[in-house]
């Protein structure tokens, strides 16, 4: 984990650390997820900064790659129950909320409680894909 506060805030997080933290983990795991050398790119310099996602956002490589993605995630949301919506929503304001007491604890307690509550990069990559639109549709089902 890199210190956050050497880390360019991406331009769409409006300033927040916490949710530009949440976009960049999430480009990261789009990139290994998809397999577009142009994409990749794209990814690449957003993330080096010397790109920003709100342009790139409106490449033709970046809608290509991830609009079957953006449609899977809502044909899940379609397919959850509100209560489930709301159990999801509320899971989500929760990591927000440590990525935000991780993040203002300092670098140092930051990577600390990550690694005292994280799962290897494997068994992490494995845990959001069971949670994300990332997933194989009937992943659920094994």
């Amino acid at each position: 984990m890199t210190n956050p506060e050497s880390e360019p805030i991406l331009d769409i997080a409006r300033g927040d650390q916490a949710r530009s933290r949440h976009l960049r983990d999430s480009l990261q795991l789009l990139r290994g997820k998809v397999d577009n050398p142009e994409f990749r790119r794209l990814v690449d310099d957003v993330l080096a900064g010397k790109a920003s996602l709100r342009e790139v956002a409106q490449t033709a490589a970046f809608g290509k790659a991830v609009a079957p993605l953006a449609q899977q995630a809502v044909d899940r949301m379609n397919e959850m129950t509100e209560v489930e919506r709301e159990e999801l929503a509320n899971e989500g304001e929760l990591q927000f909320n440590e990525l935000r007491r991780n993040l203002a604890s300092g670098p140092e307690s930051g990577r600390a409680a990550k690694r005292e509550t994280s799962p290897s990069i494997e068994e992490e990559d494995e845990d959001l894909s069971q949670m994300s639109f990332l997933e194989d549709p009937g992943s659920r089902d094994r």
